[in-house]
Formats: C-alpha cells, sequence, structure tokens
C-alpha cells in the first residue's frame, strides 16, 4: 500500500493509514455510484474521502506500471491548481492499494470545501445570473491562461460562493486535466459541459472572448458548435440506455 499525506494534515496519519479498513462502515456518504464519496470529521476538521472503483484488469496492470492513478493524479493536480492560484479543495492524502504486483483501488482525501453553490444554478438558463456568469468567464480565462484545461468542466465540477461583490469559485473532480499552452479552439471548446443552453452557453462566451479580445461572433459560434455536438451525443446516449431498458 502507497499513502502519501499532506505534510500539513500528519495529524490525521491514523484516519489515513486505517481508512481502506474503515471506509466500509463510517463516516456519512455524499455520494454513491461509480465511485463512493464519504464525509468524516476527523479532529474538528470536516474531510472528504473518495474511493474510487476498482480498475478493469488492464487498468490496474497500467496504474501499477504505467500511469498515475486517480487518486495520485487527484491530488498532484489539486497541489499544482493550488500552487497557481487556483481554488481546489484541499488535498490531504492519496492511497493506493495493491494486490500482489498490481494496483488495486485508490482514495483520495480532501478538506470539505465550504462553497454552498454550483454552476448547475445556471444549467438551463441565466435567469438573475448575469454578474455570477461574468466571473465565471473571468475564472475560465485565468484556468486557462494558467495553462490548464479541466476534461470534465462540467456545472457539477465549479462550486462557487458570492460575498459581497466577490465570487470565489473552485474546481473539483480533477482526475482528467491537461496541462501546457492552450489553443483557441480547445479554450472555446471547453464550454461545451457547462450547459446545454445556447442562451447560457453564448453569454459566458461572449463575456470570455470580450476579456481575451477574441471576434465575439465567432468565438460564440465555435463554442456553440461543440457546445451542441456534445449534449447530440449525451441525448443519444441517454436514448440508447432507455431502449435497452425497454428491451431487456
Amino acid at each position: 500500500m502507497n499513502i502519501v499525506i499532506n505534510p500539513d494534515y500528519s495529524k490525521l496519519s491514523l484516519f489515513i493509514k486505517q481508512l481502506p479498513s474503515d471506509f466500509s462502515n463510517g463516516g456519512d456518504m455524499i455520494y454513491e455510484a461509480r465511485n463512493q464519496i464519504k464525509k468524516f470529521r476527523v479532529q474538528d476538521i470536516d474531510v472528504v474521502v473518495k474511493r474510487y472503483k476498482v480498475p478493469i484488469c488492464i487498468n490496474r496492470i497500467i496504474y501499477a506500471f504505467f500511469r498515475p492513478s486517480k487518486a495520485k493524479r487527484a491530488y498532484d493536480y489539486a497541489m499544482f491548481l493550488l500552487s497557481k492560484g487556483i481554488r481546489t479543495p484541499e488535498p490531504i492524502a492519496y492511497i493506493e492499494v495493491k494486490k500482489g504486483l498490481f494496483f488495486y483501488q485508490g482514495y483520495f482525501i480532501s478538506k470539505m470545501e465550504n462553497y454552498p453553490r454550483m454552476m448547475r444554478d445556471f444549467y438551463n438558463s441565466i435567469g438573475s445570473g448575469e454578474y455570477i456568469l461574468d466571473k465565471f468567464a473571468e475564472f475560465t480565462l485565468k484556468v486557462h491562461e494558467s495553462g490548464i484545461l479541466h476534461l470534465d468542466y462540467s456545472p457539477g465540477n465549479v462550486l462557487y460562493e458570492q460575498v459581497g461583490d466577490d465570487v470565489h469559485f473552485s474546481l473539483v473532480d480533477l482526475n482528467r486535466m491537461r496541462f501546457g499552452k492552450l489553443t483557441k479552439k480547445e479554450c472555446l471548446r471547453n464550454f461545451d459541459r457547462i450547459s446545454p443552453s445556447d442562451e447560457v452557453t453564448s453569454y459566458i462566451v461572449t463575456e470570455y472572448s470580450r476579456l481575451r479580445g477574441w471576434d465575439i461572433a465567432s468565438s460564440v459560434e465555435t463554442a456553440l458548435y461543440y457546445k451542441r455536438k456534445f449534449w447530440e451525443k449525451v441525448a443519444k446516449k441517454a436514448a440508447l440506455k432507455n431502449k435497452m431498458r425497454k428491451d431487456s
């Protein structure tokens, strides 16, 4: 078993080391699907633990020898984002459990993020959220100019809090990211998951393009093309699943 602990949270070492055996019977379940996410209260600290699903056999070999596990990536990427001044839940530790020579299961431990809202607030419409969306465009620009491309830049993975005129954002679910200089196409395509609404996407990309000094009309057109393509794919997958359920 491989355990890496953030030195700032060394006092939680015992809790962390016991997680593989204690996870199933402790904590409060926040999310349960492919992966499981639980909240624990440890030494007056609210801690979130994500236990990743046991990967298929080929990935167990890949994570053992060729590629960092999802747990390690989540920890390393969180550290990197924080070093760039981009907020994300503070990483506490990660655990890689092995069976024999091969990777078996990963855990990522972070401090609970207290931001109360998600960008899902604007999933279908702008409503009265123009100011929040303007600030979100500004935040996204900072992320992109830092050479960071969050490949799951969806409304559930962007938390926010408004305090007076300030809006603070925090990114979660960091397993799939790319780093380096981004092309214009990559930047505009990155808005494809934020909302299925043309109105919402157009509004955000208009402000984003204005801040970058890009042509607004062509930028919005490009972003909407990728947005529609993504949501058409989502709809087709959903229709196929429904058909399979009816046929079974």
